[in-house]
């Protein structure tokens, strides 16, 4: 018996505020070693400038396989440049449980993730937040950094300034307060703790735009070796916090640009933050700190297997049983 569920369900069912606890055990879990996750598998078709990543992982008595496409001709049909799922097995028994939406589980699980690490990186005073960019996981991410530090400021930027302003319209109707800053360099003034959540290929800020010391940065958009959202500038002088070092070392371009150019070595990464949530240190004054976020398959499959709990105790989802 499979169960289907898709975005707006897994939405009803799990939040990013859910997703804390189980977010803060896959990442201790993957830290320690005692959770499986294989490299990120890449296939592109040749001459569609496209290409399908396939993530397995398993941890918890589930094993699951996140299955993510990236097509640029995806808007000819009206459809998402990046659409996905997950599909979750038993991994006692090898029964197919459900496949859920990975969009929304990528959302929310990346969202809590960043709360995590900004409840341990940034400092306890941090109370002024600035976001670059407007979509989805900006979204995710005004949510979910709610629950960890009472904002007195929150400025956004974004480049479409439509989608900014549409962004700002939700959050305040969920009493979260949003100015929108009509540029990057506005959006940062005197903040405490910056994100980025874009597809930019580019920095989209300037290193000067960073306060010298005390800022908590979450670089989020960048996916790949060659998206990088920060000047190789400003990833030099900060004391840096990553979810997996093996993949930040081949999959950051925020790192592996300044490593390229001598600008930083391996050795600036201080630990993962799965080790700073089973106690190692993190923040240990007023210097500025960086957490590269890759997201990682262990945390979809530890998500998944939550929400497909939820839907089977609430009958949630579609159904289709076989012979």
């Amino acid at each position: 018996m499979l169960r289907i569920i898709d975005g707006d369900t897994v939405r009803s069912l799990y939040s990013g505020r859910d997703a804390l606890p189980a977010m803060e055990r896959a990442l201790t879990a993957f830290s320690a070693g005692s959770a499986y996750q294989h490299p990120r598998i890449t296939v592109e078709p040749p001459g569609e400038g496209g290409m399908v990543l396939l993530m397995p992982a398993a941890a918890e008595d589930r094993l699951g396989l996140k299955l993510l496409s990236m097509f640029p001709r995806a808007g000819e049909r009206g459809l998402p440049n990046v659409q996905g799922l997950v599909i979750l097995v038993d991994a006692v028994h090898g029964e197919p449980l459900a496949i859920i939406d990975g969009i929304s589980v990528t959302e929310i699980r990346t969202a809590a993730v960043t709360a995590l690490a900004t409840g341990k990186l940034a400092r306890p005073d941090a109370t002024g937040l600035a976001l670059i960019g407007a979509g989805v996981q900006a979204r995710g991410h005004l949510q979910a950094l709610a629950d960890v530090r009472p904002w007195k400021s929150v400025r956004l930027y974004s480049r479409t300034p439509e989608r900014a302003h549409e962004l700002a319209r939700w959050a305040r109707g969920e009493d979260i307060p949003v100015e929108i800053a009509d540029s990057a360099t506005a959006a940062l003034a005197g903040a405490d703790v910056i994100c980025t959540v874009t597809s930019s290929y580019e920095p989209v800020l300037a290193d000067s735009d960073v306060a010298a010391e005390g800022v908590h940065i979450n670089a989020v958009g960048a996916f790949g070796p060659t998206c990088r959202e920060l000047p190789s500038e400003l990833v030099g002088r900060a004391r840096i916090f990553v979810d997996s070092r093996q993949a930040a070392l081949a999959e950051a371009g925020d790192l592996i640009v300044p490593l390229r150019d001598g600008v930083i070595t391996e050795d600036a990464i201080v630990a993962e933050i799965g080790d700073v949530l089973a106690g190692a240190d993190g923040r240990l004054g007023d210097e500025l700190t960086l957490f590269e976020s890759l997201g990682l398959p262990i945390q979809d499959v530890v998500a998944c297997a939550e929400i497909y709990r939820r839907a089977v105790e609430r009958d949630a989802g579609h159904v289709v049983r076989f012979p």
